[in-house]
């Protein structure tokens, strides 16, 4: 764009550039702790899970989970979540096949979609 001065017989002119730069999308990201976890067959553990958010980002996180071996459910404490955090249960029955299992942790809003990580270890 251009500006001009003009005082009497005076005349200056200047060019400028406005930028306009939409705000940053709203967004979280997820973190479980431990990383890790041992648990007898029949019994049960819990991972907390922690949701950061940023720019304002106030939406309900709706969480679900992968990874669990047969003979193993998982539920949240709080699903969607609406706060900064959600415990993970995870319940073995005494069938369940010993092993290290990876579980992915999903947080879904709208059409982002995030996951951490965690392990499990499973001794007979």
């Amino acid at each position: 764009m251009t500006i001009t001065g003009v005082s009497g017989t005076l005349t200056h002119t200047i060019s400028v550039t406005l930028v306009v730069t939409a705000p940053a999308p709203s967004n979280f990201s997820l973190t479980a702790s431990p990383d890790s976890q041992t648990v007898s067959p029949g019994d049960k553990t819990h991972y907390d899970v922690k949701i950061f958010r940023s720019e304002g980002f106030t939406k309900g996180v709706t969480l679900s989970v992968s990874g669990l071996p047969s003979g193993a459910t998982a539920s949240f404490r709080e699903n969607p979540a609406s706060g900064k955090s959600s415990r993970l249960r995870v319940n073995t029955d005494a069938a369940i096949p010993s092993g290290t299992y990876l579980l992915t942790i999903i947080g879904k809003s709208g059409t982002i979609i995030r996951t951490t990580s965690v392990s499990q270890v499973d001794w007979p």
